[in-house]
């Protein structure tokens, strides 16, 4: 099959199915279609990778459950309580990365809290350069544009805050028991179920904006994630054993995160910490931090005032900004 005639014949087995409100041989499907039973297994299997819930039964063939739930602006501004947070809300069915396309529009001026969503990402961003696992329909990829009046080094505190409302939307609106590794991971179960990646632009001495990605696992099964995933990372659906809206969650992360942001333009950055640290249960960790090139092995300690991590390593007391941790061993169980 070649990928000039892939969608409408997905489409067209899509409609076949939706006619038959129940089960329908892949024979009788094959007819309809002018195709083998083994091309209907394949696109079948495509079907389910892009979200559909579709069941298959020996002798009976297949039944579609459920559509995917498309991610929707009007179902996000809807009733939404912020002040410029999603007052413009753009999404598309597939981006290189929400981020790439964020700067690029807020180079061009988009406005301070314009939020842009995808439903798919081809090679959608993680921390140092890794690749985000983005398969569509499934999770929140969201990246929103700030204009802070920051200096670059208090940048980092934007990631921990959007992490913090992630923690708190999870903990207050589903129930879960969310932890936050620094700087900016959310793990449910020690398994990660939210990323954080904050892009600035601009001067040595004041940022011009900062593009936030948020990426949230939240309907993707645990066999649908790549075997190197399957162990470290999870998602709503699997915590919860129910499927989430992603337009609700959406908006209830904008709606927790807004006034986070704004009470760091007020200077409370004790509260905000705090309240962070309230998630954050990593002292007496043994980690690793790659920082600019270099390896620090140490014992997590703590946040100073600025929200950095304090380590005790061999050498003495040492602060980190910014970097990459893997921890060796957690001194709390979850």
């Amino acid at each position: 099959m070649t990928s000039s005639n892939k969608g409408p014949r997905l489409e067209k087995l899509l409609k076949a199915l939706r006619e038959e409100k129940g089960f329908v041989s892949g024979e009788r499907l094959g007819e309809k279609l002018g195709l083998t039973r083994a091309s209907i297994w394949k696109m079948v299997k495509k079907l389910k990778e892009k979200g559909y819930t579709i069941a298959s039964k020996p002798k009976m063939g297949y039944a579609l459950l459920r559509e995917p739930e498309a991610l929707n602006e009007l179902a996000i501004r809807e009733g939404l309580s912020c002040t410029f947070f999603g007052k413009k809300v753009h999404i598309a069915q597939e981006v290189n990365s929400t981020n790439t396309w964020a700067f690029e529009e807020a180079l061009k001026g988009a406005e301070e809290g314009e939020v842009f969503l995808a439903e798919a990402q081809t090679h959608g961003k993680g921390r140092l350069g890794r690749v985000w696992f983005s398969p569509p329909h499934r999770n929140i990829y969201m990246s929103l544009i700030l204009r802070p009046k920051l200096p670059p080094r208090k940048v980092p505190l934007l990631g921990l805050l959007a992490s913090l409302a992630v923690a708190e939307v999870l903990k207050h609106s589903y129930g879960l028991n969310p932890f936050l590794k620094w700087p900016n991971d959310v793990l449910v179960k020690g398994k990660k179920i939210c990323g954080i990646l904050a892009e600035a632009y601009g001067e040595a001495e004041m940022t011009s904006f900062v593009v936030l990605g948020i990426g949230i696992n939240v309907n993707v099964k645990r066999m649908d994630l790549p075997a190197e995933l399957q162990e470290i990372a999870t998602s709503l659906a699997e915590e919860l054993g129910h499927e989430v809206s992603r337009n609700e969650l959406v908006k209830k992360v904008l709606e927790a995160f807004e006034p986070l942001y704004l009470d760091l333009g007020l200077g409370k950055e004790k509260e905000l910490l705090d309240r962070y640290k309230a998630y954050f249960h990593m002292e007496g960790s043994e980690v690793l931090v790659e920082e600019f090139g270099h390896v620090i092995e140490g014992v997590v300690e703590g946040l100073d005032e600025e929200g950095a991590l304090i380590l005790r390593t061999l050498q003495g007391p040492k602060k980190v900004f910014a970097g990459d941790v893997r921890v060796k061993k957690w001194a709390n169980s979850w």
